[in-house]
């Protein structure tokens, strides 16, 4: 078959299509999709980007790991952050270290999570007033971000006291959408402040991973948590690497759930029939706190949660290096150029979704037409080999985490229509205030 290049959009000279990309990363993607079809060709902060929007080429790309490693240069800005993590690693580390994680995530321990879970979760509510106005964001962020130290270290830390939120959200800082030009270009002796900042942050981190580390080794405490099977592993893992994963669950292993809960509640405020229907769930199915076992009977409750991922997938794409020249179709793409997976996209596309911009619960449950819609139309935690490792503690969390709040809450958006930035993950722009209002 013969092969020619893919279409797309024009670009600058020098900047390629960043000014384009940059302005709404998602809303271009969307356009060159409609415009352009199955493969897109386009040029971002330097690289040569090929998106694809056909779900069996999505599946191709992320099931075949040796053909489609991590993309390389867009992977190191993250190493410089977080080491040489499950995130970041790839080759034979990536499967050592993958299979002595993997067990913290068996469904037998995140049994033992969920009671964290809850407790957590009620920790956050007790904080908050009838009538009262809070930021969603950051209480979801806090929320699950106290559940993660204590399922990673096993104990209740002072996150203030120790400086951790201040801290990972500097690190994260460098990543968002307006400073991606600026961290990926700049030369690494330009006196950048955001990035001095991430660079002091992450000093803050090791240090105080290292500290929990020293402690937990001198402890004789028999524990389950993943610091425990890290040690476990210690023939296999040193205490850099140990620090790395630490680092790697701390910075992203708590705000794509946080986001998800961010629209979950963003939807159902906007949506009252759903609301009314998630609390009739709720209330044939809990007595008393959620449990795990509550979440085995939940059905609409996961639909939910599952829905708000479709339609703000906090992973909103994935990037990946073809080691060799490769077609999709009619279309070739280079060795080393950037394969774009867009999650955004597939899962609003209208070939594979009714009424795609519409919150539909529905579409998750039996007799939706589940059967006829391809499986990468939906992956918002990724797929193949690299499949996110916390995909079940995620789903049992954001599960909880909702039952637990809207058994005795109501959100009210105090805000217009959410605006939104796509960085590495998906966020709001701004403020996310909401009136806190006891049922």
């Amino acid at each position: 078959m013969t092969t020619k290049p893919p279409p797309g959009p024009r670009g600058l000279p020098v900047v390629g299509n960043t000014h384009q990309w940059a302005r709404d990363p998602c809303d271009f993607r969307e356009r060159c999709a409609e415009e352009y079809g199955r493969v897109v060709n386009y040029e971002i902060i330097g690289w040569d980007a090929y998106m694809l929007t056909d779900p069996d080429d999505v599946k191709r790309v992320l099931e075949d790991t040796d053909t489609f490693p991590k993309h390389d240069s867009s992977t190191d800005k993250l190493r410089e952050i977080v080491g040489d993590g499950l995130l970041t690693s790839g080759g034979d580390l990536w499967e050592r270290q993958r299979e002595a994680i993997q067990p913290a995530f068996f469904l037998s321990h995140i049994e033992n999570y969920a009671e964290i879970m809850v407790e957590r979760t009620a920790d956050t509510t007790d904080r908050w007033r009838d009538g009262g106005t809070v930021d969603l964001r950051d209480e979801m962020m806090r929320t699950t971000l106290e559940i993660l130290v204590e399922a990673m270290f096993g104990e209740d830390i002072d996150l203030q006291a120790r400086g951790i939120y201040d801290a990972v959200e500097a690190m994260q800082r460098p990543l968002k959408p307006q400073n991606q030009p600026v961290t990926f270009l700049a030369p690494d002796w330009a006196p950048v402040p955001f990035l001095r900042r991430a660079n002091r942050a992450r000093d803050h981190l090791d240090a105080q991973v290292y500290d929990v580390l020293d402690a937990r080794r001198r402890a004789d405490a028999d524990r389950d948590d993943l610091l425990a099977m890290l040690l476990d592993a210690d023939a296999e893992m040193d205490a850099e690497q140990i620090r790395d994963e630490m680092l790697t669950f701390l910075f992203a292993g708590h705000e794509t759930t946080a986001l998800t809960l961010t629209y979950v509640w963003d939807l159902l405020s906007r949506n009252p029939d759903a609301e009314a229907r998630l609390h009739d769930e709720l209330a044939e199915v809990v007595d008393g706190r959620p449990t795990i076992e509550d979440v085995f009977e939940f059905e609409y409750a996961e639909a939910v949660v599952k829905e708000a991922m479709r339609l703000y997938p906090p992973a909103h794409e994935i990037r990946r290096e073809p080691a060799e020249a490769v077609t999709f179709g009619e279309y070739e793409v280079p060795e080393g150029s950037m394969v774009l997976l867009p999650t955004w996209v597939l899962h609003r596309d209208d070939r594979f979704w009714d009424d795609p911009e519409t919150f539909r619960p529905e579409r998750f449950l039996d007799g939706e037409g589940r059967a006829d819609r391809p499986e990468y139309a939906f992956f918002p935690f990724g797929g193949g080999p690299r499949r996110c490792i916390g995909q079940q503690f995620a789903m049992v969390e954001a599960q909880l985490v909702l039952a637990t709040m809207a058994r005795e809450w109501t959100l009210d958006r105090n805000y217009g229509d959410l605006e939104l930035s796509a960085a590495v993950t998906l966020q709001p722009k701004g403020d996310v205030p909401v009136t806190t209002e006891r049922r």
